[in-house]
């Protein structure tokens, strides 16, 4: 027999670990790689052979798992608003003690000078009998006065900060008197529309395919749903950022006549500048009604529409706030705290200070297919 060679040796050692490698690894991506593919093909179950009693049922439970994280919202609200709230209070006995110990340093500076004692002072300076002592005994003077001085501002600067404590209390306890009307409202919404899914359940036809499909309506909405939308009105909050400039580029958009301004932007331009320069898929459109904005359009599995209006809003600035009156996703109307998270969260708003310093907007006209902006210049 041949002597096994070192070289064969690790040869054969290196093909067997390279086996072994692939035979491990390769199913493992395989297996990762269809769970993303299974994950992300998530199919949306169709509203188009819907009856009504059945897409009511779907709306009200699609409504109840929104408002259920509207709840969890107003819940962590809450809690940080008790916490600074109950800060509150302990800040104000500590601002309550430091205001008694300055007002006992001010009263006896206001006793001194009732008194008479700062007048003594004066006297004592005049009867020093020589320039050299005067001078000494007036800058000794100039001290108490000085500290007294101190005293007085440092008793204002305490009353001053526990009144604003204060205040900030009564705005918290304000605040959670909301919250919690709010959540209490809330909480009455869903007991109310648990109530009818469950009456509407009782009253179907085949109830059990009903209660699938809000079991697929909801998974697909939260998993899939929510990040398209989100993802959409991400675009179109980017998109507004870059607004003003688009309007300083289209000839007779803006007219002036004197201090007063007039923005005309028709149907078709805010379009071509959402598809061209913000990215919105063209299936999506804006039209211009008597009422506001719809925007509506479908790609893949996800139809959205949108209604809205612009509103001038004068606090904390001027501008136009787009106010999000309803959504339907997949031929489903959501609930107005979904309308009202988005709004939040994604800025649509239109700054016309962002055009002209002092550019503030005055109204809004909706006008067929077009959208006027008056303006007026404020110095």
């Amino acid at each position: 027999m041949k002597p096994f060679h070192p070289n064969r040796r690790i040869v054969c050692l290196f093909l067997c670990g390279t086996l072994l490698v692939f035979t491990i690894i390769i199913p493992s991506a395989s297996s990762v790689a269809a769970s993303v593919s299974a994950s992300s093909s998530q199919s949306a179950p169709s509203t188009n052979q819907l009856d009504e009693q059945t897409r009511a049922i779907l709306e009200d439970s699609l409504s109840v798992h929104e408002l259920d994280q509207e709840i969890a919202r107003v819940q962590q609200e809450q809690q940080t608003a008790q916490h600074h709230y109950r800060q509150l209070e302990k800040d104000l006995v500590v601002r309550q003690h430091d205001l008694d110990q300055a007002r006992q340093q001010s009263d006896r500076v206001l006793i001194a000078y009732y008194t008479g004692e700062r007048e003594q002072l004066w006297a004592a300076l005049f009867s020093t009998g020589s320039l050299s002592g005067m001078i000494t005994f007036y800058e000794y003077y100039r001290m108490i006065i000085d500290h007294d001085h101190d005293i007085m501002q440092s008793y204002q600067q305490q009353y001053n900060d526990l009144q604003s404590k204060r205040n900030e209390l009564a705005n918290t306890s304000a605040e959670l008197e909301q919250i919690g009307t709010r959540l209490q409202e809330q909480k009455t919404r869903v007991v109310s529309l648990q109530s009818r899914i469950h009456q509407g359940l009782a009253g179907s036809s085949n109830a059990e395919v009903t209660r699938q499909l809000m079991d697929e309506f909801n998974s697909y909405w939260e998993n899939v749903g929510l990040y398209e939308v989100k993802n959409y009105f991400r675009i179109l909050a980017r998109s507004m950022d870059q607004f003003p400039s688009f309007l300083q580029s289209q000839p007779d958009a803006i007219q002036m006549n004197g201090r007063n301004y007039t923005i005309t932007i028709s149907e078709q331009q805010l379009n071509d500048f959402l598809h061209r320069q913000g990215g919105m898929p063209d299936s999506f459109q804006f039209h211009f009604t008597d009422q506001g904005i719809v925007v509506n359009g479908s790609e893949g599995n996800l139809k959205l529409e949108i209604t809205g209006h612009y509103e001038v809003e004068e606090q904390p600035q001027n501008a136009l706030r787009f106010r999000v009156d309803g959504l339907v996703f997949n031929g489903l109307r959501l609930p107005d705290t979904t309308s009202q998270t988005l709004e939040n969260q994604f800025d649509l708003g239109f700054y016309p200070g962002q055009i002209i310093s002092y550019l503030k907007a005055r109204q809004v006209i909706m006008t067929g297919q077009t959208m006027r902006i008056e303006l007026q210049l404020s110095l």
